[in-house]
């Protein structure tokens, strides 16, 4: 899976997909079965339960942990319903691999990370570092509460403490935005005090994170550039995920990587492919590749173009096959596999090579659904 990015979920007790379709379904099928006070109530043991259960029915993928070479750390801002909010991006790279994670600059967990993280810019630039989280339940004044604690180890599997002061630094810069409220005689407001407090914690950390940026790229530290690309995963139920980036090289041939993955097995293979224009029995132009592996056997991928019947829209997915040293051949079940742009693609546009091909080839329109959620994002509008 060449670029992937994640959040922290404190429902899940983990890592999800973001804007990952299955995992939004997950999501939704959880929260109807828990019910909306529960879900509101956050974290607690059953709910996990829930939810990890959810996400595994359909097919989706979550992360205890996130392991990767320390290669970025930068604020972005989104928007959701009218509102803008910051986020806490950290980058993880392994080979060709890039893992984005996405958490909420306001959130426990972002803020107690980026306290760890200023000690591993400093220490571990440019190393291996695992990222990871749990949830502690802790009492105060007769009321049950969970904390949500990041975790950041170092390449022998070491915790990286806390750069010290800065929750300090931060409780100063709280008091001081409040103090102009106690002075006016709204100091028993507690609601206010909160909004306050709040938001002067979370630009102090804002203020922060620019230094371990800067700290990266002072000892030469910077983010492999990725190259436009359709990507589409796949899961079967042994928990093996079958990948593909596509892409159209600098003679116009369509080119690709196929990833098959299953970490509890310890498997992990990545195969360079070339793609070869074909129809399919049912008389739909597809591309397809193969690859064979050393023991005999060969590993099948097939691009195809469908249309949603209800909605219209047309999407591009990825199958996969297996042909064993005996000859019989294995079709791949499993969840997922649409082929989505990656950030690079989406950036180039209407002149990127891959789109225009797979347009013009497939009859597919890849970045179609990104305009238009550009468009409303213009008109104040996020889905």
């Amino acid at each position: 899976m060449p670029v992937r990015m994640m959040q922290r979920n404190n429902l899940v007790n983990g890592f999800i997909e973001v804007n990952d379709e299955a995992t939004e379904k997950a999501l939704a099928q959880a929260k109807a079965e828990i019910g909306d006070a529960a879900w509101k109530q956050g974290h607690s043991p059953e709910t996990e339960q829930v939810v990890r259960a959810a996400l595994k029915a359909q097919g989706a993928r979550y992360e205890t942990e996130l392991t990767g070479k320390l290669t970025g750390v930068s604020l972005a801002e989104t928007q959701a319903n009218g509102a803008k909010f910051q986020k806490l991006r950290v980058t993880l790279e392994n080979g060709e691999d890039k893992t984005i994670l996405s958490a909420d600059l306001g959130s426990e967990y972002a803020q107690r990370l980026i306290a760890k993280l200023d000690r591993a810019t400093r220490e571990h630039a440019g190393q291996v570092v695992t990222i990871g989280g749990f949830a502690e339940p802790v009492e105060k004044n007769g009321r049950s509460f969970t904390n949500h604690v990041a975790t950041l180890k170092d390449g022998q599997k070491q915790e990286i403490q806390a750069a010290p002061g800065h929750f300090e630094r931060a409780k100063e810069a709280i008091d001081k935005a409040q103090e102009p409220l106690r002075q006016s005689g709204m100091g028993e407001n507690r609601e206010l005090l909160n909004q306050v407090a709040q938001a002067a914690r979370e630009q102090y950390f804002a203020g922060v994170v620019p230094d371990l940026a800067g700290r990266l790229k002072e000892q030469g530290v910077t983010q492999t550039q990725r190259l436009p690309r359709l990507e589409g995963h796949q899961k079967d139920e042994q928990g093996t995920w079958r990948s593909v980036g596509l892409y159209v090289d600098q003679q116009g041939k369509p080119r690709g990587v196929l990833v098959v993955e299953n970490k509890e097995q310890g498997v992990k293979e990545r195969h360079s492919v070339a793609f070869q224009e074909r129809t399919s029995k049912s008389g739909i132009p597809m591309l397809a590749a193969s690859v064979a592996r050393e023991d005999g056997s060969k590993l099948y991928v097939n691009v195809l173009p469908h249309e949603n019947r209800s909605t219209g829209e047309k999407f591009l997915s990825a199958s996969f096959g297996e042909r064993d040293q005996a000859g019989t051949f294995r079709q791949i079940e499993g969840q997922g596999g649409g082929l989505k742009p990656n950030e690079a693609m989406m950036q180039a546009g209407d002149k990127d090579r891959t789109l225009q091909l797979v347009r013009d080839k497939l009859g597919v329109d890849v970045l179609a659904k990104h305009r238009e959620k550009g468009q409303e994002q213009a008109q104040g509008v996020e889905r």
